[in-house]
Parts: C-alpha cells; structure tokens; sequence
C-alpha cells in the first residue's frame, strides 16, 4: 500500500517565527497570548491577543516585486512554506513542476474599516450626502490601490505557486479552522492516486483585527480573563478564546520518492476524516458523535498514542469534546491542547498543531496545555498539564482534531518517525 512521508515542517505562529523555536517553547509551557497591542482595546471586557513577531520577507523572495500582493496572512504563508520545503531538501526548481502540488488553507481575507472609512470620511466632509460619486480625486487615493488582490481567498495560493514555480494540481480551502486540514487531506490524496510525487499544504490566518475582536466579542466568545491567564482549554474557569495569528505548511511525498533522494523523514501522514454536525444549533453546530464520525475515518482501526484536541477553550464546546474523547480514548491517552499556547489562528489552525505535534512528537514528549489549572466538566481524560509529558514509543501516532464554527470537524491522523 502506498504510503506518504512527511519530510518538512515550516511554522509561524505567536510562539516563534520558526519550527525549533515554536517546539522548545511549548516543551516549556510557554504561550504567545500578551496583552494586546496591535489596536486599541480600551473600554472592552477582552484584553488578550496572539500576534506574531515582525520579520523580514522581501529581501528573501524570488519575486520580490509580488511583496506587494501580500496581506499580513499571506506573508506568514510565505515564510512558514519557506521554512518547510527548505527543511524537506527538495529544490522544486529542479524538479517537473507539474509533478509538486500545492494546496492551501486560506483564511481572513475581508476587509477592515480602516481600509476605506479615512475615504469616506473625506468624501462626506462638509455635510455632503453618502453618496459615491463623491469618492473621485483625493479621497480616491486614500484607498490602497492594492487591496482587492490582497483580499483574494486564494491570492495566497497564487503567490506561493508563483514563488516555489509549483504547477502541479492545487486547491483552496476557507471552511475556517477545518479549511487547512482539508487542504492536507487533499494533498494526500493526490499523492495516493499519483497526481503528484510533492505536495506542499498548510494553511494561514490572521483574526488579529479590529473587525474579527469586534465580531468575536459581540458574539461572547472571547475570554474576558487577564492577558496572563486568558486561553484556557478544558480548564474549569475557561471562558473563551483569545485571537491569534499564523500559518504552518508540510511537506508531504510518496514514500518511495523520499527514500530514492534519501530524505529525513520526519513522520507519516497516515489518514484524515471529516464530519458535519446537522443540528441547527449554533453552539456547539457538532456533537460528539460528529467528532468520532471524524476520528474514526482518520484512524481506521488504530489507537493513537497522544491526541492534540481541538480545545477551543469554551466551555460549550469544550464539554461536547471532552465527551468525544472520553468515549474514544478514556483516560488512558494523553490529551493536550495547542490554543493555550498560539491563541485561536482560524484556517492556520490544523496544519500549524499538527507540524508542531508531530515534531515533539519526535523529541519524545507531548507538551502540556499552557495556563491549565484545574479541569473542567464534560469528561474523564488524561490532560498534559503542568509539564511536558514524556513517552518512549519509537514511532508515536497523534489524533488531530480540529472544529469549526459552522459545524465542520476535521481529524488528522500521523505518525512520528523519532530522530
């Protein structure tokens, strides 16, 4: 039977700019959730955001003149894709590139008030009606010439074939947090049918905005704890979320095609299953049983040795997990969760926890979930909290689990392959 390698994992999220640094904080415990910064949150309940660091892309880019097509988004796409197919060893310049596909998970693409409201605002000076026809000459100018091809779902896609000079087949997911997962599942399944030797997949997301906090809020799904103790997963006192940033992309390749040009391997993707929750509720729009419809297609008939949960620390939807697992896995697996450490990354979500699983997974540990004090109802699990887990199975096989708003469940199944 045929078999996927995973060669290369590339990761930008608000614990670090790159893979190591993003696996030694998490075996730490740490978290990129602060206070937030990137806008003003004065007056409001919620005061805690993930954001990623700044850094330096244009120099690095083979087309650098496409830096200007890039949202906030795309450029940690860029660099998180850099990363992993550098760290795979293949050069897809010297390869047919019909023969590497290419799929992604796009995230946030709307746009933000502050992109036209300085026009209108001008254009509707002096008590003139709200009309259009006012937005010609200056007012015209305030608005970035650039942003409807920065605001594209699938720009991101585009820029990151353009970049890499992948042709091969492709695809753009926006199902949120289940979009990259999707887009992993994809690839996967063009790799098994032998549409393509290399695929790249990942997804990439920025709710780090004004417009999303104030949507997040209005919905009452961020946490109103302090920035230091905010994000709790499967916590007793969780009450919310906190929104981050981010993006994480894999390598994936026909096993045969990574061990002919005697690649490292870091791991094998090993199965992927998805579910949709037809109850008309909103919270939570899936049940448990959707998450094990989900975990099953992606298991098959194995037991996996740690489970990344979903954890998207409310306690709606954390309860309705907890009783997922407890039914799946019981209290003899252990259980972590990623959310606490990144914050909420949207559509970054699935291909960010599971390259960041999988490669403590090879270290030999689960790390614990950040800010855990005491767990909350909805199941009996063996929760990683405190510190790090550690464990000596040689090829460790992980459950990741991700779940959307609009009902979507998505599981990921892989396998560690230990250095």
């Amino acid at each position: 039977m045929q078999r996927v390698a995973i060669t290369g994992v590339g990761l930008v999220t608000p614990l670090g700019l790159t893979a190591e640094e993003n696996v030694a904080r998490s075996g730490r415990g740490e978290s990129g959730i602060g206070p937030a910064t990137a806008f003003a949150v004065e007056g409001h309940a919620a005061q805690a955001l993930a954001t990623v660091a700044k850094f330096e892309l244009e120099p690095f880019l083979r087309f650098p003149k496409n830096y200007k097509f890039m949202g906030r988004a795309v450029q940690f796409a860029m660099r998180a894709a850099r990363e992993a197919i550098d760290r795979s060893g293949i050069d897809p310049r010297g390869m047919d590139p019909s023969r590497i596909g290419i799929h992604v998970g796009s995230g946030q693409t709307g746009v933000e008030y502050d992109h036209f409201f300085p026009s209108l605002i001008m254009a509707w000076d002096a008590g003139r009606e709200m009309d259009y026809k006012y937005l010609g000459g200056l007012p015209a100018h305030l608005i970035d010439r650039y942003i409807c091809l920065r605001t594209l779902a699938n720009g991101g896609l585009a820029l990151l074939s353009t970049e890499f000079g992948i042709r091969g087949p492709n695809g753009n997911f926006t199902q949120k947090d289940t979009a990259s997962a999707q887009a992993l599942y994809a690839a996967y399944l063009d790799l098994l049918e032998d549409r393509c030797d290399v695929a790249v997949a990942g997804g990439y997301d920025s709710l780090a905005t004004t417009g999303n906090f104030l949507a997040y809020e209005q919905a009452g799904l961020l946490s109103h704890s302090a920035p230091a103790a905010a994000y709790r997963p499967f916590d007793s006192q969780a009450d919310g979320l906190v929104l981050g940033e981010g993006a994480g992309f894999l390598v994936l390749e026909r096993w045969e095609h990574a061990a002919d040009r005697r690649a490292a391997i870091l791991g094998e993707f090993s199965g992927a299953g998805s579910a949709m929750g037809a109850d008309e509720q909103w919270r939570p729009a899936w049940t448990a049983e959707t998450i094990r419809q989900a975990a099953s297609q992606a298991l098959g008939h194995q037991r996996p040795d740690f489970v990344v949960a979903s954890g998207l620390g409310t306690q709606e939807e954390d309860c309705a997990e907890a009783a997922a697992l407890t039914s799946m896995v019981g209290d003899a697996t252990p259980v972590t969760a990623f959310k606490s450490h990144t914050g909420y990354m949207g559509a970054g979500t699935a291909a960010a926890e599971l390259g960041l699983g999988l490669l403590c997974a090879r270290q030999g540990f689960v790390p614990a979930i950040a800010r855990h004090t005491q767990a909350g109802p909805g199941g009996a699990l063996d929760l990683v909290t405190g510190t790090a887990r550690q464990f000596e199975t040689d090829e460790p096989l992980g459950l990741f689990l991700s779940c959307s708003w609009g009902g979507a469940v998505a599981a990921l199944a892989a396998r560690a392959i230990r250095s």
